[in-house]
C-alpha cells in the first residue's frame, strides 16, 4: 500500500500503526476539545496558547501543526458547537410533526437536549461567541445560520401571518438568538430552576411570537385588517 492510499503523508512514517495524517487529525481534535473546555470554564479572553497546549497535553509545535494562531482555534471551536446545534435543529425540523405548534415544540426540545448533553455548549454559544472581536464577527455569521431556519420555518405558519421578507427574517433571526441567550443561560446555570418540559414550553411560545413579527406590513395596514 502506498503512502497516499492509506491516508498518510508522503515522506512521513507510520507510528504505532497509525498513518501520520490520522495522528495530525487526532491532535487537532485534542486542541479543539481543549479550547472548548477552556472557553467554557475560564473564557477565551483568559486563555493562552500555552494554556490550550497544557490542557491538550501537547507541545506548541503541535499547535502550529494545525492552527496558525489562537483566534483560528477559538473560531473553530465556536463553529464546532454552533454547527452541531444547527445540524441538530435541522434534523429535528425534518422529523417533526407537520402541525406548526408541535413542529416548533419538537425543534426546541431537540435544541435543549443538545445543550443539556454538554452544558459547555451554552456558554460558548451565548457568551463566548462575543468574547473576542474575531469570535464576534464569526459568531454573527453563525447566529444567522442557526436562527434563520427557525424564522423561515415558524414564521409563515403563525396565526395566518404572511410569509416574511428577507428583512423580517434577518431581524427575527437576531431577536430569536438574543431571546434564547437570555433564557437558556440562567436556566442552564440553575438560576431559573424549572423542569425542562416547562422551560421548553415557555421557549416555544416566546420564540413563536418573535418569529411572527413583521415590519414588511405597515402598522396602519395591519390595523385595518
Amino acid at each position: 500500500m502506498d503512502a497516499e492510499s492509506d491516508g498518510s503523508i508522503p515522506g512521513m512514517r507510520r507510528w504505532r500503526g497509525r498513518p501520520p495524517a490520522d495522528r495530525i487529525a487526532a491532535r487537532r481534535e485534542q486542541l479543539i476539545e481543549a479550547a472548548i473546555e477552556l472557553m467554557a470554564t475560564i473564557g477565551a479572553s483568559e486563555t493562552s496558547m500555552r494554556g490550550v497546549c497544557r490542557q491538550a497535553s501537547l507541545t506548541e509545535r503541535y499547535f502550529y501543526e494545525s492552527f496558525p494562531n489562537l483566534d483560528t482555534l477559538f473560531t473553530t471551536a465556536l463553529e464546532t458547537v454552533v454547527v452541531g446545534a444547527r445540524d441538530r435543529l435541522l434534523a429535528a425540523l425534518a422529523t417533526a410533526p407537520p402541525e406548526p405548534e408541535k413542529l416548533f415544540r419538537h425543534a426546541i426540545s431537540a435544541f435543549t437536549d443538545y445543550l443539556v448533553e454538554d452544558r459547555r455548549r451554552g456558554r460558548i454559544m451565548f457568551v463566548e461567541s462575543q468574547a473576542r472581536r474575531v469570535l464576534g464577527e464569526r459568531g454573527n455569521e453563525l447566529i444567522e445560520q442557526f436562527t434563520t431556519p427557525i424564522a423561515w420555518t415558524i414564521g409563515p405558519g403563525i396565526d395566518g401571518q404572511p410569509t416574511p421578507d428577507s428583512f423580517d427574517n434577518a431581524l427575527n433571526s437576531n431577536a430569536i438568538f438574543g431571546a434564547m441567550a437570555y433564557m437558556y443561560r440562567p436556566w442552564l446555570d440553575g438560576t431559573i430552576d424549572i423542569p425542562q418540559e416547562r422551560f421548553d414550553d415557555h421557549a416555544t411560545d416566546l420564540i413563536r411570537r418573535i418569529a411572527g413579527a413583521r415590519s414588511s406590513i405597515p402598522l396602519a395596514d395591519r390595523s385595518t385588517n
